[in-house]
C-alpha cells in the first residue's frame, strides 16, 4: 500500500496518512476485511515514524474505518459497504494533499480562526519518539476496558498536582476526547431516557452541538461576568454543562461564592454537573482554578478533560473523572461502549505525563502566547479598529481571542468574505450567543507559527478589509 506524504505541506503527517488510507478505502483499493500493513512496515514505506502511523491507525479505528483485535492484524472494517455494492457511479478519490492551494486562496479556507481547544505549541518530536518507543516495547499489551492503569494513574496524579483534585485512578475513565466523553457521561446518566441539558449562553459550540445528536434537549442558560447565572437556572434540568474555570468566550473564572451557590443548587435540584475543564491549564494571566469536584459537596460532579490542549490536537484522547456515585455507572457504560483509544497511544500519553513533558510544554506555551498577545495588540487590533470594527479582548485569554463586532450583519459578512478570499476562516458570534449575529470571533491561540505569520501579513496589508 502506497502512502502519499509530503513534508513541505502545512498538514500534520498523521493527517496525511489517515487521509490516504481513507481514500484507498473509498476508491476500493482497500476492501472491507483487507489486512493493512503493520505500523512498522508502513512507517518504513512512507518514511515516517512508527508513532505517526500508530496515531493515524488509532484515528481511523475510532472513526470506524479500521478494526483491531488483540493478536490479529489490523484490517479494514468488514462492516463497511463494499464499493462493488454501491452505486455504479464512480466514487471520486479524495483530493491529494499536494493539491491544496497555497495563498492567495480564493476557494478553500485553510487557516481557521474559529475557537479551538488546542494551542500554539506541541510536545517536542524527540519526546514524542521516546514516548512511542516505550509504549510500543510490549507488543502483547492488552487494552483495559476503562483505560490503561498506567494512564489512569498518571491522570489522577496530574489532576492532584496540577488541578488540586484528589481522585483515585479507579475514578478515572479514558475517552476518545471530550466529545466522546460527553456522550459517555450522558449515556450513563440517561439510562435510556431523554435529558434536558443546560448549556452556557454564550458558550463554546464544540460540546453543546453534540447534545442534540445524542437525542437530548439543549437548554440555553445565561452567563454573566462570573460564569453561569445560578439565579436564572431552570429547576427542571437533568444535567448542566459548565466551564467554571474558563468560560468561553467571556473568559470568566467563576468565583468561590458562585461555585458554592452552583453546587448547592445542583444538590438541591438533583442536577448532574458536567464540568468541561476547557483550557484550564492555559489560563494565561492567572493560575488555574481547581475544578468544582475539588470542593466538598453532595452534588454529582463529573469532570471532562482532553489531551488536545496539553499535548497536541492530533491526539484524540481525554478522560472523565468523577468521585460521585455516577462513577460506577460511567465505568459500566465505558465497558459496554468499548475503549476507543489504543493501548499504545494511552501508554505514550502516560509516559509524557509521568516524565514532566506536559508541565514543561505548558510553561513554554504561556511564554509563546504572551509574545503573541503583544503582536496582536500592536498590529492586528489597530487594523481592525481602523476599518470600523469594535474589538473586545476576551477576558483571561491574554489578548489572543477577540470578539469583533460590526455596524451591521452585512458589514460582518463582507469582512468574513474578504478573509476567506485569503484562505482564512473566522468564527461567528452567533455560534456562541443565541440571537447574536453582528460579529465574528477570531482566535490566534491555536495557530501554528507559520499560520499566525500568514494571518498577520494579511492583516498588515489591509487586503482583508
Amino acid at each position: 500500500m502506497l502512502i502519499d506524504v509530503t513534508r513541505s505541506l502545512p498538514i500534520p503527517l498523521t493527517t496525511q496518512v489517515a487521509a490516504s488510507i481513507r481514500s484507498a478505502i473509498s476508491s476500493g483499493a482497500l476492501r472491507p476485511g483487507d489486512e493493512v500493513p503493520s505500523t512498522r512496515v508502513l512507517a518504513r514505506q512512507a518514511g515516517v515514524s512508527r508513532g505517526t502511523i500508530v496515531t493515524a491507525y488509532d484515528q481511523l479505528i475510532s472513526e470506524g474505518y479500521l478494526t483491531a483485535t488483540q493478536g490479529a492484524p489490523t484490517r479494514v472494517n468488514p462492516s463497511l459497504p463494499d464499493t462493488d455494492s454501491r452505486s455504479s457511479q464512480p466514487v471520486p478519490p479524495a483530493p491529494r494533499a499536494k493539491t491544496i492551494p497555497r495563498p492567495p486562496r480564493s476557494s478553500t479556507s485553510v487557516i481557521s480562526l474559529k475557537p479551538s481547544s488546542g494551542h500554539a505549541g506541541a510536545i517536542r518530536p524527540a519526546a514524542w519518539r521516546q514516548a512511542w518507543r516505550e509504549a510500543a516495547a510490549d507488543p502483547a499489551v492488552v487494552t483495559e476496558p476503562t483505560g490503561q492503569q498506567q494512564l489512569r494513574q498518571a491522570i489522577a496524579e496530574h489532576l492532584r498536582m496540577g488541578r488540586g483534585l484528589n481522585v483515585d485512578k479507579r475514578d478515572v475513565v479514558v475517552t476518545g476526547g471530550t466529545r466522546e466523553g460527553l456522550v459517555l457521561v450522558l449515556t450513563a446518566v440517561a439510562g435510556g431516557n431523554r435529558l434536558r441539558v443546560g448549556v452556557e449562553d454564550p458558550g463554546h459550540p464544540g460540546l453543546r452541538n453534540i447534545i442534540p445528536l445524542t437525542g437530548h434537549t439543549s437548554v440555553p442558560c445565561p452567563v454573566d461576568d462570573a460564569g453561569v447565572n445560578v439565579a436564572a437556572l431552570p429547576n427542571d434540568l437533568d444535567v448542566l454543562l459548565v466551564t467554571p474555570s474558563y468560560q468561553y468566550p467571556l473568559g470568566a473564572s467563576m468565583p468561590a461564592t458562585r461555585r458554592r451557590a452552583l453546587l448547592d443548587w445542583a444538590a438541591e435540584t438533583d442536577t448532574v454537573i458536567i464540568e468541561d475543564d476547557f483550557n484550564a491549564e492555559l489560563r494565561y494571566r492567572t493560575s488555574p482554578v481547581p475544578p468544582l469536584a475539588a470542593l466538598q459537596t453532595s452534588a454529582h460532579v463529573v469532570t471532562l478533560g482532553t489531551f488536545s490542549t496539553l499535548l497536541t490536537r492530533s491526539v484524540t484522547a481525554g478522560y472523565v473523572a468523577s468521585t460521585s456515585p455516577l462513577a460506577e455507572d460511567i465505568r459500566r457504560t465505558r465497558a459496554v461502549m468499548g475503549m476507543p483509544v489504543a493501548a499504545v497511544t494511552q501508554l505514550a500519553i502516560a509516559h509524557l505525563l509521568r516524565n514532566g513533558h506536559v508541565r514543561r510544554n505548558t510553561k513554554a506555551v504561556h511564554n509563546r502566547l504572551a509574545k503573541r498577545r503583544e503582536i496582536v495588540a500592536a498590529e492586528i487590533i489597530p487594523q481592525l479598529v481602523r476599518h470600523g470594527a469594535t474589538v473586545t479582548e476576551m477576558a483571561e485569554s491574554n489578548g489572543v481571542d477577540l470578539a469583533v463586532t460590526f455596524p451591521s450583519p452585512s458589514a460582518r459578512d463582507a469582512f468574513a468574505r474578504q478573509l476567506a478570499d485569503q484562505g482564512i476562516e473566522s468564527g461567528r458570534l452567533d455560534a456562541l450567543w443565541s440571537g447574536r449575529d453582528d460579529g465574528l470571533v477570531v482566535s490566534f491561540a491555536h495557530l501554528s507559527e507559520s499560520d499566525f505569520r500568514t494571518v498577520l501579513e494579511v492583516m498588515r496589508s489591509g487586503s482583508s478589509t
